[in-house]
């Protein structure tokens, strides 16, 4: 593996998770980790490699949750702005993650996607205008590239899913809360377009490319909005 220096981890990052799976070598990238002096996350990519049973409770599996949760601690937003005062974002633990079930997909030692339970965790409505929406503190904060130097891949919201058509899936534009693939208007629009398609509705040739172009949606609508 070629050595780079820490500054060029993000990048170094991206390429792996750009990989082909036969050119990954697990423990290669651990003990590149572990020189660089990211020693906890070379040993969550070497303890993931040997013990790869989600319901193992071994030594080994309980000190990979462990490690998942103290290096996903995002630092929250609104704790250290408002010190001292009752935090609606964290629960006054000082940290964004784990929290409220949320859920975190990993790749390479980092955390790649991230799972709120609903979209209202992520968009929320605002008073003045019916639908005038703004990313939450937990989705801003999400998206912003946090301590670590790797930004999230997306954020994914646990309710809402696309609607199932003939051969595609559906995300629908504002169309209200009763339909579970109704998107806010904003992240809609930052969903890729569909050339020919009428711009209340896009779809996506599988499930997974439906569900990746929201979560990807999610973060771009955090990182530019202004307001």
């Amino acid at each position: 593996m070629t050595a780079t220096t820490p500054t060029n981890l993000p990048a170094l990052v991206r390429r792996q998770w750009d990989r082909a799976d036969d050119c990954f070598h697990a423990l290669a990238w651990a003990e590149w980790l572990e020189e660089k002096g990211h020693t906890d996350r070379g040993e969550l990519v070497r303890l993931e490699f040997e013990c790869r049973d989600p319901g193992c409770d071994c030594v080994a599996c309980r000190r990979v949750r462990e490690l998942r949760e103290t290096l996903s601690a995002w630092p929250c937003p609104r704790c250290e702005s408002e010190t001292g005062s009752a935090c609606g974002v964290c629960g006054n633990a000082g940290r964004l993650l784990p929290v409220n079930d949320a859920i975190v997909a990993w790749d390479c030692g980092f955390p790649r996607w991230v799972t709120l339970p609903t979209l209202e965790s992520a968009v929320e409505q605002r008073l003045i205008e019916p639908h005038d929406y703004r990313p939450t503190p937990r989705l801003r904060a999400l998206a912003a590239v946090p301590p670590w130097g790797v930004p999230l891949a997306g954020v994914r919201a646990g309710d809402v899913e696309a609607d199932k058509g003939f051969r595609s899936y559906w995300w629908y534009r504002d169309v209200g809360p009763q339909v579970r693939a109704s998107l806010p208007g904003p992240v809609f629009d930052l969903l890729p377009s569909t050339a020919g398609r009428r711009t209340t509705a896009k779809h996506f040739p599988t499930e997974q490319a439906a569900a990746n172009a929201l979560a990807r949606g999610l973060v771009k609508f955090a990182r530019e909005y202004e307001g």
